[in-house]
């Protein structure tokens, strides 16, 4: 244990400042008392906001003032009413079969409230694969720090609860926190999703021929898979083989997929161009 461990409560409610959130949030990954104790006090949280009928509320972003108090304060000090009625709606969840709809992902945790991306590497859900230009993000750690958006943690802990690997894995990606993505996917069942979200994690960790690996099982059953030949023709590019990239683009382009198509079309016209320039630099300085 360490002083993050103790910090758990605070973080919960919204009471640590930004600077030790993010601490917390780069401790959680790497402690499984903390992750496995943050687990269970979202569950607790949400079983009892259904039994009570208060439905979700939203962690505070601060302290609370006056006489408003954050849930799981409040489900800490009241544990033995809310210890049975969380019990019954598990029990509940059980047996009775779940007529709501899944609640409604702010646009936050998806980055749908931005007109760019700072990803260029594709992901398999489908929501965090919508076409935005390409814009990397430059500048210094001053500069990405006050640009930062906040993940909010309820969302993630509902998803959690629908085992939506998928989304969560997305949501920790877009937020550039790598550690937590990968700590989902080691213990996630094989599939060729987790092979493409695999990828990603790789070509950001500059693991080019590992992310090539994973996408071959994909692209095997499925060769026209655009998330899969979007990064293997990143990892492509990387290693330098400038043709090939190009051709793993040419195929997404075909797909005619909104904006992606046109920027995978753009992307094999670069790269062959460059290639074109190492294969004749004298022709280049000629014109």
């Amino acid at each position: 244990m360490n002083a993050h461990c103790t910090r758990l409560h605070l973080f919960m409610d919204g009471e640590l400042s930004e600077s030790d959130a993010e601490g917390f949030r780069n401790h959680l990954p790497r402690c499984a008392a903390c992750e496995g104790g943050l687990r269970d006090l979202l569950q607790l949280e949400l079983l009892a906001a259904r039994a009570l009928g208060t439905g979700v509320v939203e962690q505070p972003a601060a302290k609370p003032e006056g006489n408003v108090v954050a849930l799981g304060e409040w489900v800490r000090r009241n544990a033995r009413v809310v210890a049975p009625l969380a019990m019954a709606a598990s029990l509940c969840a059980i047996f009775v079969p779940r007529m709501m709809p899944a609640a409604e992902v702010p646009a936050v945790v998806f980055l749908d409230n931005q007109t760019t991306r700072e990803l260029e590497a594709r992901l398999s859900d489908p929501r965090a694969d919508k076409h935005r230009p390409y814009s990397p993000m430059r500048g210094g750690a001053d500069g990405a720090e006050a640009g930062k958006v906040t993940l909010p943690l309820r969302p993630l802990a509902e998803m959690e609860e629908r085992k939506d690997f998928r989304g969560i894995v997305a949501a920790y990606v877009l937020h550039g926190q790598w550690q937590q993505a990968q700590a989902v996917l080691a213990r996630e069942p094989a599939s060729h999703k987790r092979n493409i979200d695999l990828s990603v994690v790789a070509l950001q960790d500059g693991r080019y021929q590992d992310a090539l690996k994973q996408l071959e099982s994909v692209l095997l059953e499925d060769p026209g898979n655009p998330q899969a030949l979007w990064n293997r023709g990143l990892a492509l590019r990387a290693l330098g083989q400038k043709e090939d990239a190009a051709a793993a683009f040419d195929k997404v382009a075909e797909g005619k997929e909104p904006g992606w198509s046109d920027e995978a079309r753009d992307l094999a016209k670069g790269l062959r161009e460059e290639a074109r320039k190492l294969k004749d630099p004298h022709d280049e300085a000629a014109h």
